[in-house]
C-alpha cells in the first residue's frame, strides 16, 4: 500500500540519509529548514513500492546540485526550483511525469523530491540511483536505462524576474556535469541550483535502481535516534543493522579541515587524530571519496564504497558541517565504511569514480573494503 509519510518519517529520512550519504547529499541543517517549511505548509508526500505502480508509469528525478556550502546560504532552500524544473521537463517532453524518484541518498536530495512531489501531487518511488550521494551525474545507475536529456537546470529564487532556466542539449552525463558546474558558478545561481532529468518508466528503472533506499534511510535515522535516547555509542547498533557490509574505519577527533569551492564542488581534505594511533586523511569532492591512514601504503576505502560520519553519541552529519566538529570539546567521531551496493559496481560507474579519485592522488582500481582490510593485515 502507498504510505503517506508524516513529519517523523521525513525527519528519520534526513537523519539516516545524512549518515548514508557518504558526506554529501546536502547539509542536514538545511534539510531541517526545508522540512520545517513542509510542515508549515502541510506537505505530506506519498511513498510507493515498486510493485505498486504500473511498469509504464513515467518517472523522473529532481535534485539540488552544486556546492553544499553555498546551498546553506540560500534563504529559501529549494522550495521553488525543483518543482519548477519538473514542470519545465514535462513541457520539454510534451507529457506528464507520473511519479518522482530521488537521484541519490542524502539529507537534501532525499527530501527535495519529496517536497516537489507533494507540491505536484505525485508519488515518490522507494529507491534512488546510487544508495549514497554521488559527486557527478556519471555515477548514477539511471544512466544505464534513462537518457540524460531533456536536462533542465534552474536557480533557486523567490523573485520571478530573477528565475533562470537552462534546457541543456547533452548526450552524456559527463557533458551535463561540465555544463552544470559552469552554469551554477554564475552569479545568478550562486554555486548551487536544481535540475530535473532521467525521464524513464518504472519498469525500466526497476532494473537498475537501488530499491528500498528511502525506507532504509528512514530505518537508520530511527535507529540513531534510539541510540541517542539510550546514551549509547552508535557503532554496535549500526554494525548489527548493516552486518558484514559495514566496518568502523577510524575513531578520533578532527584536527584540520581544508575546503574550497571550485566549479560547483566543495573540494575538501580532512585530518583526524586519535591518541596513540596513526593519523588519517579523508578526501572529498562534495562527497567523501577516499580515506588513507598514515601508516599504510594503501587506502582504507575508496568510492563507490561510502565513508559515513557519526558522532560517538549518535549524531550523523555531512561534510558541510565538518567545521562544527573542529573544537577541542567536540565529540569523538566515527568514520564508518559501507560497501557499495552491487548496482554501482559496473564498468561505467567505476570509471566515473576513478576519474574523481585520480586528481586526489589515487590512480588505482576500485577494491572493496574487505580487500583493503586483508591488505592491512598482510593477506595480499
Amino acid at each position: 500500500m502507498p504510505t503517506v509519510l508524516n513529519f517523523d518519517d521525513l525527519d528519520n529520512l534526513i537523519e539516516g540519509a545524512a549518515f548514508m550519504g557518504s558526506g554529501g547529499g546536502g547539509p542536514l541543517p538545511l534539510a531541517r529548514t526545508l522540512l520545517a517549511t513542509m510542515k508549515q505548509q502541510g506537505m505530506t508526500p506519498t511513498l510507493v513500492e515498486w510493485g505498486e505502480l504500473p511498469a509504464n508509469y513515467r518517472v523522473a528525478t529532481t535534485a539540488g546540485i552544486g556546492s553544499p556550502n553555498a546551498a546553506e546560504s540560500v534563504k529559501s532552500p529549494f522550495t521553488i526550483a525543483p518543482k519548477r524544473m519538473i514542470e519545465a521537463l514535462e513541457a520539454a517532453l510534451g507529457y506528464s511525469i507520473e511519479c518522482l524518484i530521488p537521484g541519490e541518498t542524502g539529507p537534501m536530495n532525499s527530501l527535495i523530491p519529496m517536497m516537489a512531489a507533494a507540491q505536484l501531487g505525485k508519488p515518490v518511488l522507494n529507491g534512488d540511483g546510487a544508495g549514497r550521494a554521488m559527486s557527478t551525474l556519471a555515477m548514477s545507475t539511471f544512466n544505464a536505462v534513462a537518457p540524460i536529456q531533456p536536462y533542465l537546470l534552474g536557480n533557486e529564487t523567490t523573485t520571478q524576474n530573477d528565475q533562470v532556466t537552462a534546457n541543456l542539449t547533452v548526450h552524456t552525463p559527463q557533458q551535463a556535469d561540465a555544463l552544470t558546474r559552469g552554469i551554477v558558478s554564475e552569479a545568478s545561481f550562486g554555486s548551487s541550483g536544481a535540475f530535473a532529468t532521467w525521464p524513464s518508466t518504472v519498469g525500466a528503472l526497476e532494473k537498475v535502481a537501488v530499491q528500498g533506499s528511502v525506507g532504509q534511510a528512514m530505518d537508520v535515522g530511527r535507529l540513531l535516534k534510539q541510540v541517542r535516547a539510550l546514551g549509547a555509542d552508535p557503532v554496535p547498533a549500526l554494525q548489527q543493522y548493516f552486518g558484514s557490509r559495514m566496518r568502523c574505519l577510524y575513531s578520533g577527533k578532527l584536527t584540520q579541515v581544508d575546503s574550497h569551492t571550485a566549479q560547483g564542488f566543495d573540494i575538501t581534505q580532512v585530518r583526524m587524530a586519535s591518541d596513540g594511533q596513526p593519523g588519517l586523511t579523508l578526501y572529498a569532492l562534495n562527497e567523501s571519496m577516499m580515506a588513507w591512514r598514515d601508516d599504510l601504503a594503501h587506502p582504507l576505502a575508496v568510492g563507490p564504497d561510502s565513508l559515513c560520519w557519526v558522532t560517538e553519541d549518535g549524531v550523523p552529519f555531512s561534510n558541510a558541517s565538518l567545521n562544527d566538529y573542529l573544537s577541542p570539546t567536540a565529540p569523538t567521531l566515527h568514520l564508518i565504511g559501507l560497501s557499495a551496493v552491487p548496482q554501482l559496481l559496473t564498468p561505467s560507474i567505476l570509471a566515473a569514480y576513478r576519474a574523481a579519485l585520480l586528481p586526489m592522488g589515487y590512480p588505482g582500481p576500485y577494491q572493496p573494503l574487505s580487500y583493503w582490510e586483508e591488505a592491512e593485515h598482510g593477506r595480499h
